[in-house]
C-alpha cells in the first residue's frame, strides 16, 4: 500500500501540465511516508515539511513553520481518529508533532537523546513509535499513552528485546493485548500489561512463523 501511493502521488505530481508551478517547492517532492484520510486528502510527509492534496479540487497544500510546525524534516506520518496528523522527525531532530487541519499544531514532543523517529502506530489507548538514539547502539520503540483528548503523553521506551546483540528495529505493530517488533533478529512479541523494559518478557516469534 505504502509503494502505491507514493506511486500514486508522483503520478499526480509529474501529470500537471504546467511544470513551473513547482519551480519552487523542490523539498516537497521528496516524500518519506504517505497517508490518505477518510475525506481523500493525501498527506506526505517530507524533508521540506507537510504537503497536502486535495484531488477534488486538484489542490496543493504546504503546511510548513508559518503554518505551526516547529521541524520541516519528516520521517513518518500517521492519522489518529480525529484524523490529525502526527509527524515524526528525521535526523538530527526525533521530535514528534501532531498537526491538526482545523487549528494547526496541538502538541509537541522532543528528547534531545532522540535521534530520529519513524514507524507511528496509534492504538485505541497508545501510540508506539521506532525510534533512533545519539548512540549507535541506541535505538527501539517509544511508548506514548492517550489522554482523554487523544493526544500523545510520554510513558516509556523498550530497546531490550533480545539477550543477542540487535542492530536494527524495522517495524512495530499493535493486534489484541501483544507488542509485534520486527529486528535484525527476528520478530518478537511481547503482552502490553507485562514490564517490557525486560527481554525476559519478549519472545521470538520467528520459529512459530516458519513452523506454520
Amino acid at each position: 500500500m505504502f509503494s502505491y501511493s507514493l506511486v500514486f502521488l508522483f503520478s499526480i505530481i509529474f501529470s500537471q501540465s504546467d511544470l513551473s508551478n513547482w519551480g519552487a517547492i523542490t523539498s516537497y517532492l521528496t516524500p518519506n511516508d504517505i497517508t490518505l484520510n477518510s475525506n481523500g486528502l493525501t498527506y506526505a510527509s517530507t524533508s521540506g515539511g507537510l504537503l497536502q492534496y486535495d484531488k477534488v479540487n486538484d489542490e496543493f497544500t504546504f503546511i510548513g513553520l508559518e503554518e505551526g510546525l516547529v521541524y520541516l524534516d519528516l520521517s513518518s506520518i500517521a492519522l489518529d481518529s480525529k484524523e490529525r496528523v502526527w509527524l515524526g522527525g528525521n535526523k538530527p531532530r526525533g521530535c514528534l508533532q501532531v498537526y491538526d487541519p482545523e487549528i494547526g499544531l496541538v502538541e509537541f514532543f522532543e528528547d534531545a537523546l532522540i535521534d530520529s523517529i519513524g514507524e507511528i502506530i496509534i492504538d485505541d489507548n497508545m501510540a508506539l513509535m521506532i525510534y533512533k538514539g545519539k548512540s549507535a547502539d541506541d535505538f527501539g520503540i517509544l511508548k506514548f499513552n492517550l489522554n482523554e483528548d487523544g493526544l500523545p503523553e510520554y510513558k516509556d521506551y523498550f530497546n531490550n528485546f533480545s539477550d543477542d546483540p540487535i542492530t536494527q528495529v524495522n517495524d512495530v505493530d499493535v493486534s489484541n493485548d501483544s507488542i509485534y517488533v520486527t529486528t535484525d533478529k527476528g520478530l518478537f512479541s511481547g503482552n502490553k500489561e507485562d514490564n517490557l523494559k525486560f527481554s525476559s518478557n519478549w519472545h521470538n516469534s520467528s520459529g512459530k512463523i516458519l513452523q506454520t
